[in-house]
């Protein structure tokens, strides 16, 4: 029997990241939840995953520390021994205007949205590399559009692309693929927060929903010819 593989979701207790994890397990794969601060969620999250017969693990790190990403790693590796993806899901995007945004604000989020991802992809490459893997980056349409949240977010998510554009084009020898995911308007505790156009004049009169990004996280996970690819997920409401 072929051992199950084995996932890194990064902010994985709530949103879309729990989504992922649920449907990670429903897969067959083994699922590191990974979170920062809400334990309740990440075990209410691990319980779901226990409930549909998944084995997963929750581990508390901040990823955008350097040794909370070694612990993050370390802890994967020595539960499931080994490493085949990685979903960048983790972020903040506190909606800050134009007049109001600092260096110390803009910094934090490049941190928490950029820095993070590169500090767990860097971690995780090394264990992939004898067998391949994944490498999945939440981006936002908002790093093309500007989007409505702040320049540091838009900024973060149009870094996370540049990340992904250079890891495919520099691991494409390790059969390690890297894609992005561009979701818009998902429901979410960020989005909630958000001033939102009226609901008839999105294009499908409701906002998306955490599972609609499965499919597509789906198709990056079993293709190997996909790779320096971003996916927009958004109904049509900015077209690529």
């Amino acid at each position: 029997m072929e051992e199950a593989k084995v996932v890194i979701i990064t902010g994985a207790s709530r949103g879309i990241g729990r989504a992922l994890a649920l449907n990670c397990a429903r897969l067959g794969w083994n699922v590191v939840v990974n979170y920062r601060a809400n334990d309740r969620q990440a075990e209410e999250t691990i319980g779901e995953i226990n409930a549909l017969g998944g084995r997963s693990i929750s581990v508390k790190a901040d990823v955008s520390r350097s040794d909370d990403v070694e612990a993050l790693i370390g802890g994967s590796i020595s539960h499931f021994g080994r490493i085949d993806a990685v979903i960048n899901n983790a972020g903040v995007g506190a909606i800050v205007r134009l007049e109001d945004l600092t260096g110390s604000s803009f910094e934090t989020t490049l941190r928490i949205n950029l820095v993070s991802a590169f500090l767990v992809s860097q971690a995780a490459i090394p264990h992939m590399k004898q067998r391949g893997g994944r490498l999945i980056f939440m981006s936002s349409g908002a790093a093309r559009s500007g989007g409505r949240i702040s320049a540091a977010y838009a900024a973060s998510k149009a870094g996370l692309e540049g990340l992904m554009h250079y890891y495919a084009a520099n691991l494409l020898g390790h059969r390690i693929t890297a894609n992005a995911i561009a979701p818009s308007l998902i429901k979410s505790d960020m989005v909630n927060e958000m001033t939102l156009p009226p609901l008839d004049q999105l294009p499908l009169g409701r906002l998306g929903q955490p599972d609609e990004i499965w499919p597509a996280v789906r198709m990056i996970l079993e293709t190997e010819y996909l790779t320096g690819q971003t996916v927009h997920i958004n109904a049509g409401r900015y077209m690529s």
